[in-house]
């Protein structure tokens, strides 16, 4: 009886390790089809992509709640101090160009590494060229989101009670 049982496991045993290299010569001897998509797939991934980009790009901010409702501004600052010329020793330039939004003041000038302004709620967006004293330039826009101040309503609490009060 062990042996009829210890053979059929054996025959098993081979059974499953032929079936497994079969399924494995299969999958392996199948080619993967390349799927070509449309020039229009192509045109609108481009697209989403492309705003995609641009979504991440956009620096946000919220006005901060300060129980003052005159202030509606948030100070910003854009700093390009970072930005070099790979050829050792061009100097380089800035050019700051707002591009959209409620019209700022970039203070010191629109000529620094790094400028500040003070905006109000809304969406501004800057273009920033970087140029060396060779003429090589490159140019950025950078968008600005300024979300208004968060203002939550008030809470109401009424309690309902018989009685009088007094005059």
């Amino acid at each position: 009886m062990i042996f009829i049982i210890g053979g059929i496991l054996v025959g098993w045993k081979e059974y499953e390790k032929r079936a497994r290299g079969d399924v494995q010569k299969s999958l392996s001897s199948q080619k993967l089809m390349s799927v070509e998509q449309s020039p229009l797939t192509l045109v609108q991934r481009t697209q989403l992509e492309t705003m995609a980009k641009l979504e991440r790009s956009k620096i946000r901010v919220m006005v901060e709640h300060d129980n003052s409702p005159i202030t509606d501004t948030y100070p910003m600052i854009l700093d390009a101090t970072g930005s070099y010329d790979p050829d050792l020793g061009d100097e380089i330039y800035f050019n700051w160009i707002q591009i959209s939004g409620k019209q700022v003041r970039l203070k010191p000038n629109n000529k620094s590494a790094k400028v500040s302004f003070l905006g109000e709620a809304g969406e501004y967006v800057f273009e920033l060229t970087v140029t060396d004293n060779y003429g090589a330039r490159n140019t950025i826009l950078k968008s600005v989101l300024i979300e208004p101040e968060p203002n939550v309503a008030p809470v109401i609490n009424l309690k309902v009670r018989q009685g009088a009060e007094l005059e």
